[in-house]
């Protein structure tokens, strides 16, 4: 059986969660009204006067004139999602997250009913339980979920994942839905079409044909649908017939770099632990520079000689390699260590990485800041090798001429005897 567990309006949740005071208000999380931005996620209320994903800041304002407009606080989304996971994970070691509880430029899914209310949706695999024991075993899920993390699931369970998906979508929060084996057509075939991500010129055609539920789509001949509409259709075809069924992606192992360094004797002179830090991370940073990664989040980890470990986390503005911000955070936060005893061992741990970001060196001398002089020494050098008449530097003359050939001027590179 698969369970798909929705906590719909997640984002405001999580804010309601952690402060009392925005239960009764309706939320709209992004900014302020007077930004330009489009919204990150609202809550139910919101939701009810007309506002949807996607929508700006000002035209929010206009729909729902009594929300509470508050900042995204990401990290603690993506925090109390963590939490989730690791709850759910003593149920079912097979866990898809699927973040939708704010909208993405690149995806369709928001589009569609399962992303209109903003959820956070996890989808478990129960190993080829049957229905009626997974019935009490997610009923003590949910509940262990509610009293954990004081959030509301809706939990759709199906053997096919599709139709669990629904399942929850549909389902009251707190609330769970079960579709027996045999009865998939009969329960999809009233839900909207908007259930499948179809591109707009699909939709479209669906709609001019009158085809409305996910009912009305399963009764047409296959053939003549991919006729119509090509290959694509089939696997929506297959989905509205409750035969979705696909294998789960389980959530990869976060990717991280992780260095050790254990002392002889306990170490509780700051600066030898700053000096040996220092060196940690310079060596760590190699790493990432010969993997082309970057990373984001660092951990601290000092085992101290009572047995006890601390443990400092620091999230970066940016994804870097640069072993410059990560010493200078680190720095600040040994000089605020209040040492009780002596640090046996220390751990460094990088995590959230991302493919180094490639930078292209400027050929402009009056726009260049940190490249430009290893760039001229550079083709000073070929200049100087290849000999005369080789190598040209660009000089801006007219920045804002219509035509791009007199925007500047090539100068050659003269050859340097000293360099020869």
């Amino acid at each position: 059986m698969i369970a798909c567990l929705a906590i719909p309006y997640f984002a405001a949740a999580v804010e309601r969660r952690a402060d009392d005071a925005l239960t009764p208000q309706p939320l709209a999380i992004g900014g302020q009204p007077w930004e330009a931005r489009p919204i990150y996620a609202f809550s139910q209320e919101v939701a009810r006067q007309g506002v949807h994903a996607g929508m700006s800041l000002r035209l929010v304002q206009v729909l729902s004139p009594d929300s509470q407009f508050i900042p995204a606080h990401k990290p603690a989304y993506g925090r109390v999602s963590a939490e989730v996971v690791d709850l759910l994970t003593d149920f079912s070691p097979d866990i898809e997250p699927q973040e939708l509880w704010h909208s993405f430029a690149d995806s369709t899914l928001h589009q569609t009913a399962h992303g209109r209310t903003l959820p956070a949706r996890y989808c478990l695999d129960l190993d080829g339980l049957p229905l009626k024991e997974a019935i009490p075993f997610m009923q003590t899920m949910g509940q262990q979920l509610r009293a954990e993390t004081h959030l509301s699931p809706a939990i759709g369970l199906s053997a096919d994942k599709f139709t669990a998906q629904v399942a929850a979508t549909v389902s009251r929060p707190d609330h769970l839905l079960p579709v027996a084996e045999g009865s998939y057509t009969d329960f999809l075939s009233s839900r909207s079409l908007a259930f499948l991500p179809l591109d707009k010129e699909s939709n479209r055609r669906l709609h001019l044909m009158g085809i409305r539920t996910l009912g009305q789509l399963a009764a047409l001949p296959l053939p003549a649908l991919q006729e119509q509409f090509g290959p694509a259709i089939t696997p929506f075809y297959r989905q509205a017939q409750g035969q979705g069924s696909e294998p789960r992606q389980p959530q990869p192992a976060p990717r991280q770099e992780a260095i050790h360094h254990w002392f002889d004797e306990p170490v509780d002179n700051l600066l030898t632990l700053a000096a040996i830090l220092t060196h940690l991370v310079n060596e760590l940073t190699l790493r990432l520079h010969t993997a082309a990664r970057a990373g984001r989040t660092v951990q601290l980890s000092l085992e101290m000689a009572n047995g006890r470990t601390q443990q400092q986390t620091i999230t970066l503005r940016q994804p870097t390699a640069d072993p410059l911000p990560i010493t200078t955070a680190f720095h600040a936060v040994i000089t605020s260590l209040n040492l009780t005893c002596g640090v046996t061992a220390v751990t460094l741990t990088l995590t959230d990485l991302t493919p180094a970001t490639a930078h292209q060196l400027t050929l402009f001398p009056d726009t260049a800041v940190a490249n430009h002089n290893r760039l001229s020494q550079t083709v000073h050098n070929l200049a100087a090798k290849y000999k005369d008449g080789r190598f040209y530097q660009p000089i801006l003359t007219e920045p804002y001429h219509p035509l791009p050939e007199r925007r500047f001027q090539l100068r050659p590179f003269t050859h340097d005897p000293a360099l020869a």
